[in-house]
């Protein structure tokens, strides 16, 4: 094996077989391959040299499959399967795509293939208007026909959203199709001539926790050993900002502008969903709490370190569903997850006074209150109704 000078730093050592590198640090092997101009890694999840060369062999396979697929899109000849690869190939090598909404899309893709055998072996010119709305019509009523493991259950239909997001995958897919001047329009876009392509989702009703099943959980919560305390401040948190559990790990320090009584919550979902909000009065002392929490927690450590630093995450961990789980069995509570916290800020300001458009702005939506108005508007009416009690002429 050929060893590369570490002198620069560098993990990656180059080895005699091409494509092949092994990392310094773990002694384990990975594949370097280049699809499309992109350079692609694959952990071969080896440190054997000899069974390395074995399955970069494999992947080296697998790549030279895709690269044909590709080359076939690029020029206008793709069958369909071409498609669907190159739309998994897309979603993979997204860096701005979070890992469970590419695992939604790679589930979708496996519905698609399911519900309609056959499809990857047509042309796209052969997936026609009458031949989606006939899947679709089909899809909606007999869903995937899973059967559960352990029952004899055929499981018929699909859930709204699950059919819904299918149909946008099979959109995307025939997209690639149309950029490339293979069909002229996309199939998936004509609508039927009577009733809705896609399913109707149901608005369901918000069902939360009262102010004292809430204090009783975030107590048990307190009680738990171990993260228990962090976990009861994390949902304190979640509850006083309306911040999403995938914000978490994005929300540090120096996020916090105590002069300024605001704090920037990092949004990922949409340009708007990254957001300032205030510093409400409750939310600044519970920040505070915070601080005196992890200087208490530093005290036990042998390297004192505070976890306060700037660039430092506010909570150590990243979500608690567990904790919170185990905590409303203890109290005999409604099981809650982390985004009911965010239901129950967004219902503290409404019954506070404070209205939709306001509301939706530090929740991070980007309709203007459509979606607010649709959740939360029952509340604003009840609220109006007890506010008007209050009214005297």
């Amino acid at each position: 094996m050929k060893k590369r000078a570490t002198s620069d730093g560098n993990p990656w050592e180059k080895t005699q077989v091409q494509c092949l590198l092994r990392n310094r640090h773990s002694g384990r092997y990975y594949g370097r391959f280049k699809v499309s101009g992109k350079q692609k890694w694959v952990a071969l999840d080896t440190d054997v040299f000899t069974v390395a060369k074995i399955r970069l062999t494999e992947e080296a396979t697998k790549f030279q499959k895709i690269r044909g697929s590709f080359s076939d899109v690029s020029s206008g000849k793709a069958m369909m399967a071409e498609l669907v690869e190159m739309y998994r190939q897309q979603t993979e090598s997204d860096s701005d795509i979070r890992s469970s909404t590419k695992t939604a899309r790679y589930t979708s893709i496996k519905k698609v293939l399911k519900t309609w055998p056959g499809l990857e072996d047509l042309e796209p010119s052969q997936v026609t208007v009458a031949g989606v709305h006939k899947w679709v019509s089909r899809f909606k009523q007999d869903g995937t026909r899973f059967v559960a493991p352990g029952t004899k259950t055929l499981r018929k239909g699909n859930s709204a959203s699950s059919v819904n997001r299918a149909i946008d995958t099979l959109k995307a897919i025939l997209n690639i199709a149309v950029q490339n001047g293979q069909i002229h329009s996309n199939p998936v876009l004509v609508q039927p001539a009577t009733g809705r392509l896609k399913k109707k989702v149901e608005q369901k009703k918000l069902i939360l926790p009262s102010r004292a099943e809430v204090t009783a959980l975030l107590v048990g919560m307190r009680a738990i050993p171990g993260w228990g305390q962090e976990a009861a401040l994390l949902c304190r948190f979640l509850k006083m900002s309306g911040a999403r559990i995938g914000e978490i790990p994005r929300t540090t320090w120096r996020k916090v502008g105590w002069d300024r009584k605001q704090i920037h919550l990092p949004g990922y979902k949409t340009e708007t969903s990254d957001r300032i909000i205030p510093l409400f009065p409750a939310l600044e002392e519970l920040l505070k709490e915070i601080t005196e929490f992890r200087k208490r927690v530093s005290a036990t450590r042998s390297d004192k370190k505070t976890f306060l630093d700037p660039d430092d995450a506010i909570f150590r961990i990243q979500e608690c569903q567990k904790t919170i789980d185990t905590a409303a069995k203890a109290a005999n509570v409604t099981r809650i997850t982390h985004h009911d916290f965010r239901h129950l800020f967004a219902t503290a300001v409404i019954e506070s006074g404070v209205d939709i458009p306001t509301l939706s702005r530090w929740l991070g939506h980007s309709d203007g209150g459509v979606l607010a108005m649709k959740t939360y508007g029952h509340l604003r009416l009840e609220h109006s109704q007890m506010s008007a009690q209050k009214v005297v002429f």
